[in-house]
């Protein structure tokens, strides 16, 4: 039982190595941080988005601001993912 968590765990290593499984992993971790503060701070703006303006209220609804949300999660996430990747190359 021990040999095979230990075979299992070598198997992980070896693609923990992979620079591609490297890129992915960074990627989804950080994606997945950065949709969450982006969804705490869109819900905090939407609950006052009808006292704000009309303009806003109509972007809301035809989904520009879930849009924009979409795109600020991917450039975020690409850059941090690109930074870590380069500070553990040096």
């Amino acid at each position: 039982m021990v040999a095979a968590f230990i075979v299992i765990l070598e198997l992980l290593g070896v693609i923990a190595k992979n620079p591609l499984i490297q890129k992915i992993a960074i990627f989804t971790f950080f994606f997945g941080l950065v949709s969450y503060t982006v969804d705490f701070f869109t819900a905090k703006v939407v609950s006052d988005l009808g006292n704000i303006s009309q303009i806003l209220v109509l972007a809301s609804y035809l989904g520009f601001l879930n849009a924009l949300k979409i795109v600020f999660n991917f450039l975020i996430t690409g850059f941090i993912a690109k930074q870590v990747l380069a500070f553990m190359r040096s």
